[in-house]
């Protein structure tokens, strides 16, 4: 047996404390540095995320941010093998065929309307993000955006007449399709005045304008349309803002042009990478102050105790145990110093949240740290506290015991 007691955790652990009271008004100190270091940081980064995060957020939400609209699509034809492709990529979160846009413009009358109402008619289905939500309509049935709805003075339910005119064979043709309100966009997914179909509806509509004859819009026209082998556009939606640009690149690989708010979105991006930048040199700086500060409170701390390490060496406590300690008492600083700072920064966030709260949203916060932003302040301040207790104890551990007792 060597003679040196082991590197017992209890005993540890018990020594610590009772080292740690004794300097308690040292320790508070230290715990008082590292607050003052973190609970800034906390904040700084709580408002990028809180901030940049629901502005991102936002723009996620808003489908307008995510549309792909394709340019002229010149001799460009779309079948269905291309649209299962198309939806397999990760990119895309939604893509639907659809018809010409001037088929897609229509009138809609009301009773309780003075006049007709011309809207955009889109094709949809199941996972639509302009449905937000809810489901898609059938048959005849119709999706208004709030402002359509607002014009129309209509609501889930009411009857309006959608008329059709065409020219065929130097003749002027009418028909009157009856078709119901399925339910109206809320405000903030409404976009312009537009109602939501299903594609047989509209594919029907551009058929009988084509000049063929359809189901339920009279007897005329030249025989049945044909099958619809391929679509002339489509709807395309990104799966998020980050998105937009690589799925608009590869279209255009492709040969397919289109139009996206790629300017609008970068200029999000680049603010929020850009403030992360200035974020972390802020950080570095402000982490490299503290290590400053708290090695001088170690070295000040250890230098005081050179005769307790000594008497520590002397009665069998290795290299082990004169490391372990000022460790110890520096991840138990460091602890209570990250609580203290979260508990400055729960205020800060409280204030920051409630001055901004008349420009948020339900569930969103001008100030917001996620738990990973919690446990990895406390991780930098257990390391900025610990490294200079390292050096220090190792430091310790090769104090000659009997020249430091003979000069005490």
């Amino acid at each position: 047996m060597s003679g040196r007691p082991a590197l017992r955790l209890g005993q540890l652990l018990r020594l610590a404390w009772h080292d740690l009271w004794h300097e308690r008004w040292l320790a508070a100190c230290a715990a008082c540095v590292l607050a003052a270091t973190l609970a800034p940081l906390w904040t700084l980064w709580g408002l990028e995320r809180g901030v940049i995060g629901t502005l991102i957020e936002r723009q996620d939400r808003d489908p307008l941010m995510r549309e792909l609209v394709p340019a002229a699509t010149g001799a460009n034809r779309f079948d269905a093998a291309w649209f299962e492709r198309v939806r397999r990529w990760p990119e895309v979160g939604f893509v639907i065929p659809t018809v010409r846009s001037a088929a897609a413009l229509v009138e809609l009358f009301s009773e309780a309307a003075n006049a007709p109402v011309a809207v955009d008619l889109r094709a949809t289905a199941a996972g639509d993000p302009l449905l937000a939500g809810a489901a898609p309509p059938t048959g005849r049935g119709l999706v208004l955006t709030a402002e359509a709805a607002r014009r129309l003075n209509a609501q889930a339910g009411t009857a309006l007449t959608l008329p059709l005119q065409r020219e065929r064979e130097g003749r002027s043709e009418t028909a009157a399709l009856a078709v119901t309100v399925a339910g109206v966009l809320p405000l903030a997914a409404s976009d312009g005045r537009a109602a939501l179909a299903a594609p047989a509806l509209l594919e029907a509509i551009e058929s009988w304008r084509d000049g063929y004859r359809v189901e339920g819009l009279g007897e005329a026209g030249s025989g049945p349309p044909p099958p619809r082998a391929v679509h002339p556009m489509f709807r395309l939606y990104a799966s998020s803002i980050r998105e937009v640009e690589s799925l608009a690149a590869r279209l255009e690989s492709e040969g397919v042009s289109t139009h996206t708010r790629a300017r609008e979105i970068a200029a999000t991006l680049g603010l929020q990478r850009n403030l992360r930048t200035v974020l972390g040199l802020v950080a570095a700086i402000t982490l490299s102050g503290a290590v400053i500060a708290l090695a001088a409170l170690q070295i000040a701390d250890l230098r005081r105790k050179r005769r307790e390490y000594a008497l520590l060496k002397l009665t069998g406590h290795g290299r082990a145990w004169l490391v372990a300690l000022p460790c110890v008492h520096s991840v138990a600083v460091a602890l209570v110093g990250a609580l203290l700072a979260l508990g400055v920064y729960a205020l800060a966030a409280l204030a920051i949240n409630t001055y901004f709260a008349a420009h948020l949203a339900v569930g969103e916060a001008a100030v917001r740290l996620g738990g990973a932003g919690v446990a990895a302040g406390t991780l930098a301040a257990v390391i900025i506290s610990v490294l200079p207790a390292l050096a220090g104890g190792w430091r310790a551990s090769n104090v000659e015991a009997a020249d430091e007792l003979r000069e005490q």
